[in-house]
């Protein structure tokens, strides 16, 4: 794999993982930075590591591997994509992968934030009906 292809698939795989430095990929494959950096000296990504984040995520081999064909294993939606959701998805497509990327971490800071404001208001909703409750 040579260093241009090895950079290309850690690019792809900050991408799955929404992370944006090599340290919070690591952290993400569960693996030390040292361990990663020395996957990135000898131009050499462990295929096994690529198969689990690919299982785990969805994510073509293809794609990750060489960047070819479609992001996801199935292009197909279970349901019908919604008009708005076409046309993001329209969009979405034509940004750089740096931007897409920027993109999904937006969406998943925005889904924790949604998750947290829930756990707020189930706490609120405990404490209100008092101890005994």
């Amino acid at each position: 794999m040579s260093i241009s292809k090895s950079t290309e698939i850690i690019a792809r795989l900050k991408q799955i993982t929404a992370t944006s430095t090599d340290s919070g990929l690591s952290e993400q494959l569960g693996v030390s930075p040292q361990t990663l950096s020395s996957w990135k000296g000898r131009e050499r990504m462990p295929y096994s590591v690529c198969i689990d984040l690919a299982e785990q995520h969805g994510i073509s081999l293809d794609w990750l591997l060489t960047g070819a064909g479609p992001m996801r294993r199935t292009a197909q939606l279970e349901e019908p994509a919604s008009e708005p959701e076409q046309r993001m998805l329209a969009i979405f497509r034509t940004l750089t992968a740096a931007d897409q990327q920027f993109v999904q971490q937006m969406a998943q800071e925005r889904q924790r934030l949604r998750d947290l404001e829930q756990r707020l208001d189930s706490l609120y909703e405990q404490g209100s009906r008092g101890p005994n409750a």
